[in-house]
């Protein structure tokens, strides 16, 4: 998938996601990031959701824990509610 496709599903959400980071190998999305409030958000290369609530959360207070400002993929949920839906 190419970044405009993410773009769209996560626009076509209506949630006021707001996009932090694109993860890209080979001209294809591996990773998407964004948030929403104090909600972390995930989405793999096949628009499946995850998200991880960081109210109160040490983990991502932890500058030392964080990879170029975002939290490592492993500390995701899933979360199916925020699954994309690909025109």
């Amino acid at each position: 998938m190419r970044v405009q496709d993410y773009e769209k599903a996560v626009d076509a959400l209506n949630c006021s996601i707001k996009l932090d980071e694109v993860r890209i190998n080979k001209g294809h999305v591996t990773y998407f990031f964004g948030h929403k409030d104090l909600l972390l958000l995930l989405w793999d290369n096949s628009g499946r959701g995850f998200s991880r609530n960081i109210e109160g959360d040490e983990l991502a207070e932890s500058p030392s824990y964080l990879l170029d400002g975002v939290l490592p993929v492993d500390c995701y949920v899933r979360d199916a509610e925020y699954d994309l839906k690909f025109e």
